[in-house]
């Protein structure tokens, strides 16, 4: 063989083997987002009242703190409005326009917020106006505000599985 003799391509075996780890590796998050989103929701709901009281707090300071972002002259975004039950009054619905970072972060905070299943408090009476569950319902309550979020069993593939039925500020 002579030096300039052409020299048959390298071989790139570790490039192919990465990239067939990353298709698997996105394949893998795609599937379980899809279950998360379709079976993880039952899991939750299957769990005790501590399960559930601090999913339910997960998604209620989420879904107040990105209505509160979309906000304009004191009335959400209709891109929020699935939070929201869509019988509940508009007044309430904006008032979360109203909330501050240290209201989000104290009900964030089990040792500054009250959270209690609705059915166990003289407010069940609030679900059944909305067609929800009082077992799926929990009141989350700080010294400035009290929220009541429900989980919607039977909400379909594409909705939000929880909403939120009352929001009242305190009179300061």
């Amino acid at each position: 063989m002579t030096e300039d003799a052409p020299q048959p391509p390298a071989r790139n075996v570790g490039l192919w083997v990465g990239l067939g780890c990353l298709g698997v590796l996105v394949l893998s998050c795609c599937l379980l987002t899809f279950w998360a989103q379709s079976y993880g929701w039952r899991l939750v709901l299957g769990q005790g009242d501590e399960t559930k009281i601090w999913a339910s707090r997960v998604l209620l300071v989420g879904a107040l703190g990105g209505t509160r972002k979309t906000c304009n002259d004191g009335v959400i975004s209709e891109d929020t409005l699935p939070w929201f039950h869509p019988d509940m009054a508009s007044q309430a619905r904006n008032l979360a326009c109203s909330l501050d970072e240290a209201t989000l972060q104290s009900l964030s905070s089990p040792e500054q917020a009250s959270a209690t299943p609705l059915s166990q408090t003289d407010r069940a009476d609030l679900a059944t106006r909305f067609g929800m569950d009082a077992t799926l319902c929990f009141q989350h309550e700080t010294a400035g505000m009290s929220a009541v979020g429900c989980f919607d069993a039977e909400g379909g593939p594409g909705a939000i599985p929880y909403q939120i039925i009352d929001l009242t500020l305190d009179q300061q």
